[in-house]
């Protein structure tokens, strides 16, 4: 029997599928460059239904392209082909953090405190780069717009990188009359800002915002905002009518812990932090505070033992 042939995708060799995000489908795909050996990348191309999509989602890709940092998964190529615009990224060793989470839940662990701080230090750090972007386009910097746990990679090293950078804002399907996207539960409506729930634009503000809900979200492991009625969900949020209930999940909290998430979930942009700076600078404060220390090691500890292979697996 032949064997099946190659799937190819200009100069890439598709793999399996390993998603389908609003407008974009996503899979593992392996680069064949003018330069250099092939490369594993995570690429997303839109869905040949996402009319529209194709100039917005370019135009994102040519900001995101401009970000090399040591926590954003580089763009390693983008473009257009055969009417579908593309952006393939690094692919990440490792696993997202709604995996990393999910896998905790099935060992009754919880999220070691200290990993979450520096998963939020890499994330700040990674912000900041992007948002002293500035284009005509982006005055205030260019902004994220999706930051949650799914844009948010661990590699089994530990190391951390977030992706996805602008292209949830490409997305044109299912929009409310404000322009917010909604059809997707758990996704993309319960990482919105009260001002972006409001139809407004995204901002660093917005940013700062949604880190707040991933740090949440590590240190309690529980959803800050869930709701089967997304519209119901979007105008609660809008109104800034929503409780961060840390006394229910970690009463044993540290003080200044909850302060700092608190003030970057606040309702109004001018009452949380005032950059990603002023909000790192209050976790290094905490930090010294407490007397631990945020290093990469310790999440590599962690992947190791959520996702330690079965001894079959490793002599294989």
């Amino acid at each position: 029997m032949a064997p099946p042939k190659e799937a190819r995708f200009g100069p890439f060799v598709l793999g399996p599928r390993v998603g389908r995000r609003r407008d974009l489908e996503l899979h593992r795909a392996t680069f064949f460059g003018p330069e250099g050996p092939p490369r594993d990348t995570l690429l997303r191309r839109t869905r040949p239904c996402a009319d529209g999509a194709n100039e917005a989602v370019l135009e994102q890709a040519q900001h995101y392209a401009l970000l090399q940092h040591t926590h954003i998964a580089s763009v390693i190529d983008f473009g257009s082909l055969e009417g579908r615009t593309y952006v393939a990224t690094e692919r990440v060793i490792g696993h997202n953090l709604l995996r990393v989470l999910g896998r905790c839940g099935q060992k009754k662990l919880g999220f070691p405190t200290d990993v979450a701080l520096y998963v939020m230090q890499c994330i700040l750090r990674a912000l900041e780069r992007a948002h002293r972007l500035t284009t005509d386009r982006y005055p205030q910097g260019f902004v994220h717009g999706d930051l949650c746990h799914t844009n948010v990679l661990v590699s089994m090293q530990g190391d951390v990188r977030i992706s996805d950078f602008g292209l949830a804002l490409a997305s044109t399907r299912r929009r409310t009359p404000r322009g917010i996207n909604i059809g997707f539960g758990r996704g993309y409506s319960c990482y919105l800002s009260p001002e972006q729930c409001r139809g407004e634009p995204a901002s660093p503000a917005s940013d700062i915002f949604q880190a707040g809900i991933v740090l949440y979200e590590l240190v309690t492991g529980h959803v800050l905002f869930g709701s089967s009625k997304e519209p119901t969900l979007i105008d609660r949020v809008a109104g800034g009518v929503y409780p961060v209930p840390l006394e229910r999940y970690r009463p044993d909290l540290h003080p200044d812990l909850r302060a700092i998430i608190l003030k970057a979930l606040a309702a109004r942009p001018e009452d949380r932090f005032a950059d990603t700076k002023a909000f790192l600078k209050a976790i290094h404060l905490l930090v010294e505070r407490v007397q631990v220390e945020l290093d990469a090691l310790f999440a590599q500890r962690l992947m190791g033992t959520l996702f330690k292979a079965p001894q079959s697996a490793q002599r294989q």
